[in-house]
């Protein structure tokens, strides 16, 4: 991986990273504020989604070891493997959680109560994944060399660029459903 490449990855990471325990922190708070359980656990989500970012960053710094005996290619590859890793916990993990979330509030709704609150959060969430996705989009911009963003996209070998791409997408969409329902 070029230096350019790496360290637009590693300035995408740290934007999500940045913006996902921003929001984890004001979950937390407006948890304990309002008593919530579903704000609690959401914060537990968030703290989650930032152990991500790590694993991303962890993927990053193996594969710029340089060749050895053992892996005379180098490591480059094993980003890979990390970007895959997340990949899994984001849609099993987070996935299941979010059923089991939604199956329990179904079951045993919860008496609204600081609303405001809630919408808050919400609000702050889409401004902070806003900042990481432009970051991210930003970070894209100085690697893909005048290719549409869809071409970068269909080509790229930066998988870590295009998890937090996806994340900070989906999570954007899934803050906007939220506050408009």
């Amino acid at each position: 991986m070029s230096s350019t490449n790496h360290n637009s990855s590693a300035k995408a990471i740290l934007y999500a990273f940045i913006a996902n325990l921003g929001i984890a922190i004001a979950k937390l708070g407006a948890a304990f504020y309002t008593g919530s359980g579903s704000l609690l656990a959401e914060s537990i989500h968030s703290f989650a989604d930032c152990g991500n970012q790590v694993l991303l960053f962890i993927g990053l710094k193996q594969a710029d070891k340089p060749a050895d005996e053992k892996h005379p290619l180098g490591y480059g590859k094993i980003i890979y493997f990390w970007s895959f890793i997340v990949a899994i916990l984001l849609f099993s993990m987070g996935g299941l959680y979010s059923i089991y979330e939604g199956w329990h509030k179904l079951h045993n709704p919860e008496v609204l109560k600081h609303v405001w609150v809630a919408l808050l959060v919400l609000a702050f969430g889409v401004v902070l994944e806003s900042f990481s996705l432009l970051g991210a989009l930003k970070e894209i911009k100085k690697i893909r060399k005048g290719k549409t963003l869809s071409t970068w996209f269909k080509n790229t070998r930066n998988a870590e660029l295009v998890v937090i791409l996806g994340e900070d997408t989906g999570a954007i969409l899934g803050l906007i459903i939220a506050f408009v329902f």
